[in-house]
């Protein structure tokens, strides 16, 4: 088989137009290979993180409940959270590495208790992190993951704690 290059510059053309255009920000892996075709699909993401990063855009690869998934972020924070709620978000992060990954949403309303309604529900409408009820826990989404790549490299609880007490 010849390696048709238009046809490959058309898909790479048409994943990064999906991804820009995609209102959740988010793409599971799977549906970036069925698209790839039978072309090679880690040289085909090269080339879609490159057009990306030439428009101010990252793409980070995240796993989250055995699935992969591919985040569009850009440099620098997102203005639609407040200071506040990325604490709140750090925190949680901070907290599902080091204790569990799942955190019970008992022990989170305990802790959170007076920013519960505002900060807590808007990181879950928002979807920063995900509320399983039936399981009776919270995990830190994918997005949750991503928007706080610029803001804290290493959020592990220690450093975090070391931040405030700075």
């Amino acid at each position: 088989m010849t390696i048709n290059s238009n046809e490959i510059d058309e898909i790479v053309k048409n994943i990064t137009r999906l991804i820009l255009t995609n209102p959740q920000k988010i793409i599971r892996e799977e549906d970036l290979k069925n698209l790839s075709k039978e072309f090679n699909f880690e040289e085909i993401m090269s080339e879609v993180y490159l057009n990306l990063r030439n428009v101010g855009f990252e793409l980070i690869k995240t796993k989250f409940l055995e699935q992969q998934f591919y985040i569009l972020t850009s440099e620098g924070k997102d203005d639609n959270i407040t200071p506040s709620q990325y604490g709140t978000l750090a925190l949680i992060i901070a907290l599902s590495k080091e204790v569990d990954e799942n955190i019970k949403i008992e022990d989170l309303k305990e802790i959170f208790d007076e920013t519960w309604d505002t900060d807590i529900q808007f990181l879950i409408d928002n979807d920063y992190i995900r509320k399983f009820d039936e399981l009776g826990i919270i995990k830190i989404s994918p997005l949750g993951k991503a928007v706080m790549k610029n803001i804290i490299m290493d959020i592990g609880l220690k450093n975090l704690l070391n931040l405030f007490t700075e």
